[in-house]
């Protein structure tokens, strides 16, 4: 199953679960990494017997059995036959290694993590951390991010900025702004839903969540992203993913396009003319001209989105004028424009 967004608390402490972490499924007790050597030996859609896995792993074929069981437990679809167990659909692995040469920002893999935006922000340090399964991953405003290891590319990636944080209110969108152009490039026809969804059409296909530590002088920007890869089963309609619209798997090449596009709007966003980034924006927007009702802190209103402004608000018209949305849920209205 892919990534989709569900309610719940945000939480504001943070384990690291590393290689050597240990989860409980049912009475047994597995190792939070001891999985991945599985997942790595059927990630080629071929059927392997317990008894081939076992040999090939170094283990007994009841351990198999348990780390079969506990994938299964994450989401990962893996059915067992004659011919032994075999995982339905794509499963993107990515090397860290191979990234981590092509990009500015060391780069680091960690198979199963509590939250790698919590974690880099933690850090300080620019990096890029990469994972497979996130048990408390984060979204906006109280949500959590759910996706199978293997169907959804879950990254974080921190940098330091010289400016103020009041200087760079409105990088959050610029950034999706950034990784949908870089995608469009792809052939993939996505665009955004302020302040930093991905859509193809009306379903969710990408999230990005940015949070950040500083003063007036310096800022640590910390973006963390979920890629829907693989379509999900048990998941609405409203979400969508990479294999859908791609007519081939996603690579380590192009994860290193997208992470570069998230720096490039980094570094390039405090010499970028307002005017610019507000027609870049334009360009990607899924909200344009469309009736949208702004649910947030103060009373909802209903309007039409009209683009953003310098800061990135999201500029929404509606009898009163023209109202400035720095925060919120801004849902689509089925009913025609009428103002």
């Amino acid at each position: 199953m892919a990534g989709y967004w569900a309610r719940g608390g945000r939480g504001s402490s943070c384990v690291i679960c590393s290689t050597f972490s240990l989860v409980s499924q049912g009475s047994v007790v597995v190792k939070a990494a001891t999985w991945l050597p599985v997942l790595r030996q059927l990630s080629d859609g071929a059927p392997i017997s317990g008894q081939e896995l076992g040999d090939s792993i170094g283990v007994t074929r009841a351990a198999i059995w348990q780390r079969v069981a506990y994938l299964k437990s994450l989401g990962v679809s893996i059915s067992a036959n004659d011919h032994g167990y075999q995982v339905q659909g794509p499963v993107y692995l990515p090397n860290a290694d191979l990234i981590g040469a092509s990009v500015e920002v060391p780069v680091r893999f960690e198979p199963e993590v509590s939250s790698t935006n919590t974690l880099v922000l933690e850090s300080r340090q620019p990096q890029c951390l990469l994972t497979l399964y996130q048990n408390q991953g984060r979204g906006r405003r109280g949500r959590q991010w759910v996706a199978a290891p293997g169907a959804a590319l879950m990254l974080s990636v921190g940098q330091w900025m010289s400016q103020g944080i009041q200087e760079i209110q409105g990088l959050s969108v610029e950034i999706g702004v950034s990784i949908c152009h870089y995608l469009n490039g792809l052939g993939v026809d996505v665009g955004l839903k302020w302040p930093n969804d991905l859509w193809i059409g009306d379903a969710k296909l990408a999230g990005i969540l940015v949070e950040v530590q500083g003063d007036q002088d310096q800022t640590f920007v910390v973006v963390g992203f979920g890629l829907n890869l693989q379509q999900p089963v048990a998941v609405d309609s409203r979400v969508s993913a990479i294999d859908q619209v791609f007519d081939r798997p996603w690579t380590d090449t192009d994860s290193v396009g997208l992470i570069e596009s998230v720096l490039s709007a980094i570094r390039h966003y405090p010499a970028t003319p307002a005017a610019t980034r507000i027609s870049r924006y334009r360009a990607v927007s899924v909200l344009e001209g469309r009736m949208v009702n702004v649910n947030g802190a103060s009373a909802g209103f209903t309007g039409v989105a009209q683009g953003i402004d310098e800061f990135g608000r999201l500029c929404v018209l509606n009898e009163n004028g023209v109202n400035s949305v720095s925060a919120g849920d801004v849902s689509v209205r089925p009913e025609p424009c009428n103002i």
